[in-house]
């Protein structure tokens, strides 16, 4: 039986998006934030990754994701929920949301990533612009993640891939900075 999907509750009003540069960010977060490259290519380098898709469907983006993907209000769209891990732990909690028309032509593999990585995608040939890219706080609750609680530190980045939009939303979540590569800033012998 196909489990339901329920949005999660925390991107309409419980974060205050603000453009990168604008809010102060710890020195180790405001690196992997500020990052422009593939986020599961540095993941990658600390440890055995993993995609753990939670929910996918077509439904209705929040406001939000649609004022900052520049969409008209009831478009529906692809919407993707996933935790990254290393090593078997969640360190990372993805939400992307695309619009139907930025799934056709060779854009359609997009679509279909069950448990592949949506970020090794648009950045292979021809690679996504990052057209913009946005900066949150919020308690870790309000996540889909069991027993998160405190701060976590999100960005939401906008790419276009073969001309058409995809909004990627990332939170990361506390455990990735006690792994002690990360915390140090060195990357652990697992590249894969």
């Amino acid at each position: 039986m196909k489990q339901p999907f329920y949005p999660s509750p925390i991107l309409p009003a419980q974060c205050h998006w603000q453009p990168l540069g604008r809010q102060p960010l710890p020195p180790v977060i405001g690196d992997w934030i500020a990052d422009s490259g593939s986020l599961t290519r540095r993941l990658r380098q600390h440890g055995r990754f993993a995609v753990q898709p939670l929910r996918q469907m077509m439904g209705r983006p929040t406001a939000t994701e649609l004022r900052l993907a520049g969409q008209r209000q009831r478009q529906h769209a692809l919407l993707r929920e996933v935790l990254l891990t290393l090593d078997g732990e969640p360190v990372v909690f993805a939400r992307s949301m695309l619009p139907l028309r930025s799934l056709r032509g060779a854009n359609r593999v997009l679509g279909h990533m069950a448990r592949r990585s949506l970020g090794l995608e648009l950045f292979k040939p021809p690679q996504a612009t990052r057209r913009a890219v946005w900066v949150t706080c919020l308690d870790g609750a309000r996540l889909p993640v069991p027993g998160l609680q405190g701060p976590v530190w999100g960005r939401e980045s906008l790419f276009e891939k073969r001309g058409q939009p995809c909004l990627v939303a990332e939170f990361f979540l506390p455990t990735l900075w006690a792994r002690p590569d990360v915390a140090c800033g060195t990357p652990s012998h697992h590249r894969r």
